[in-house]
């Protein structure tokens, strides 16, 4: 079988997952094709603003919290999308589709949820198109599409809101979290084996500052720490620039000798820092706080952008960590605290087990062949 993994390039949140399933079709021996939804449709350039209205969302808040809810909750926009991509784009499609031809169009973003749903419809093709929601704890109303042969989802609570919006029920499905396979596969469990591969002191509370593919983030955490009389190591993650990284080194400076900052930037060694972390901190994707969850770290947020308020409320809910959006006073008060009393984290980690979220890229592969079968 030949499976057509689709993704749009806007984060590693609907990148990771569709690599993560597009491998293990691999492994399980299929033929499986990762492809960018833009250069799916021969129409790169307008990936590339796209790319750049996501970042600028990202770097101000208040247009992304008001851009974001708008699109929440009005899918006109793309619904008029859809019907242009269909009229320009009908024929290079059909013939990228003809010489590809896939079994299956697994696909992680709500662009090609509907477009290619709707396309795959309109041109008669015998073609299954299955789009797992990477927004993880709720969705978007403009990925309602009940062309769609299959809308997987990792959560009891974003299926009922999907079904809510009007998603037909005979395709919604709960699924797996199709984790990366760098953090499925670890073979690293206790921090203290974490730390000496990192060379990291492996007696000391351990802070991660994640800043995100982007790095983005606030720095008033960091400059708090000053205040921390005890033993601290801070290690701070993210593909961020060099002006960046100096901003850091100057904060760091400033700190007490006690305060031992490790500025890392962009590393592959991700899920290792994390489980060398007592608790990982910043203004980061829902695939960094499943993943979390997956190690079982409890997340602080620093800093919360619309499209996670869903995973906010999920962390408060089942107690897994702490939301502190833009309040350095409370985020402080919670790093003190946990390196002052082991028995809050000690007593949260038990949380973990009442998660009700089932992982494993794998088992989504094997529903991707089963529903081809």
């Amino acid at each position: 079988m030949h499976f057509l993994c689709v993704y749009v390039d806007g984060g590693k949140g609907h990148y990771i997952p569709a690599k993560a399933v597009q491998e293990q079709l691999i492994a399980l021996g299929h033929k499986a094709t990762l492809i960018e939804f833009f250069d799916l449709f021969k129409i790169k350039w307008i990936g590339r603003i796209n790319k750049k209205v996501w970042r600028l969302m990202l770097r101000s808040p208040k247009i992304e919290n008001n851009l974001s809810k708008h699109n929440d909750q009005d899918s006109n926009g793309m619904e008029i999308a859809s019907k242009a991509v269909r009229f320009c784009l009908k024929r290079s499609f059909k013939k990228t589709i003809k010489k590809l031809n896939p079994d299956l169009i697994f696909t992680t973003h709500p662009y090609p949820d509907v477009f290619i749903s709707e396309m795959v419809d309109k041109l008669g093709l015998n073609i299954p198109v299955t789009y797992y929601a990477t927004d993880v704890f709720s969705a978007p109303v403009a990925t309602i599409c009940n062309k769609l042969t299959k809308y997987y989802i990792s959560t009891r609570e974003g299926l009922e809101i999907v079904k809510d919006l009007g998603q037909a029920e005979s395709t919604l499905e709960l699924a797996p979290f199709p984790l990366q396979k760098s953090c499925a596969e670890n073979t690293v469990k206790s921090k203290a084996e974490a730390r000496r591969l990192l060379n990291l002191k492996e007696d000391i509370f351990t802070l991660q500052l994640n800043y995100g593919g982007e790095g983005l983030g606030t720095n008033s955490l960091l400059k708090s720490l000053e205040y921390i009389n005890t033993e601290l190591q801070v290690v701070i993650l993210g593909g961020m620039k060099e002006a960046t990284k100096d901003s850091l080194r100057l904060i760091s400076a400033k700190l007490p000798e006690n305060i031992h900052v490790h500025i890392v930037g962009f590393t592959d060694k991700v899920n290792l820092y994390a489980i060398a972390s007592d608790i990982i901190a910043g203004r980061a994707g829902i695939n960094t706080i499943l993943e979390a969850f997956y190690l079982r770290r409890p997340f602080l947020i620093t800093e919360l952008v619309y499209t996670v308020k869903a995973s906010a409320a999920y962390i408060e809910k089942y107690n897994v960590g702490w939301n502190a959006h833009l309040d350095p006073e409370k985020q402080f008060e919670i790093i003190k605290s946990c390196i002052n009393d082991k028995s809050i984290l000690e007593s949260m980690d038990k949380n973990f087990d009442l998660i009700p979220i089932e992982y494993g890229a794998d088992k989504l592969a094997k529903r991707l062949i089963d529903l081809v079968k």
